[in-house]
């Protein structure tokens, strides 16, 4: 029995890059999708364009807070989610569907991710497997910033290879990496703060220098040249900036102490 697929696109903006990410799939029998949280930009008259169903929603800055309401949305027997700065290829999509005539319950997906035009292959940035593809029921989506998914049932992994990967513009500058953390770490300072976390000053230099080290020296960030040193280093300073909104939402409170800082 053949599985019908649904690839949904959840996006904010970047008509450019999802008019083309779709344009690459089209003649493909499978339901494509567009959920959009909200953009400036014309969205829905991209997304009609290239044949996609739009969905409006409504703006958030943080993907995770949707995403089982736009799955809800898609009625397909199985699910491919994408960002709106990242694309697949046929060949990835034929794969899946036959693993799901396969009676696969979830697949995670190597992903590429380029950043400031260049493929990044160490520094923890590759394969960078995402579950992306599962049956509708086997994978939860918890809401809070950068979770993972829970998943069950009969897993595949496919192999770390270009052709089978999702390919993710991911950083194309500076300023791009700075207004998406700035998001994140607001986000993820809120999310401390709601769950009663106590979050210190200490803390924060501790995860800032673990990435540092599990970056630049454990992943091989080196091997990535001046692109895994500056990555490396931006990543470690996002700990900083989480702190950072974290004391400003504890309305500045002062707790450290000379003790502390020895």
């Amino acid at each position: 029995m053949t599985s019908s697929l649904g690839i949904v696109f959840i996006v904010y903006n970047q008509t450019k890059l999802l008019g083309s990410a779709l344009n690459q799939l089209s003649g493909l029998k499978h339901e494509l999708h567009v959920a959009d949280l909200g953009s400036t930009e014309d969205v829905g008259s991209v997304a009609k364009t290239c044949g996609a169903t739009y969905h409006r929603l409504s703006y958030t800055s943080v993907v995770e807070t949707v995403r089982s309401q736009v799955f809800d949305l898609i009625k397909t027997d199985y699910i491919l989610y994408l960002d709106g700065d990242e694309s697949v290829t046929p060949s990835l999509i034929n794969k899946l569907a036959e693993l799901a005539d396969g009676g696969v319950d979830y697949v995670k997906i190597p992903r590429q991710n380029y950043i400031f035009n260049s493929w990044v292959q160490a520094s923890r940035w590759w394969p960078d497997y995402q579950v992306r593809f599962f049956k509708k029921g086997m994978v939860t989506f918890p809401t809070t910033l950068h979770s993972e998914p829970v998943a069950t049932g009969h897993e595949v992994v496919l192999p770390a290879t270009p052709d089978l990967s999702i390919k993710h513009l991911n950083y194309q500058n500076l300023d791009e990496w700075l207004q998406k953390n700035q998001r994140y770490a607001r986000a993820d300072a809120q999310d401390r703060i709601n769950s009663g976390e106590e979050f210190s000053i200490l803390t924060a230099c501790r995860l800032s220098v673990s990435e540092l080290v599990s970056r630049f020296f454990a992943g091989s960030g080196y091997a990535d040249g001046m692109h895994g040193l500056v990555l490396s280093i931006l990543q470690s300073f996002y700990y900083f900036l989480v702190y950072a909104y974290y004391w400003e939402g504890k309305k500045y409170e002062s707790k450290l102490s000379i003790d502390e800082i020895k």
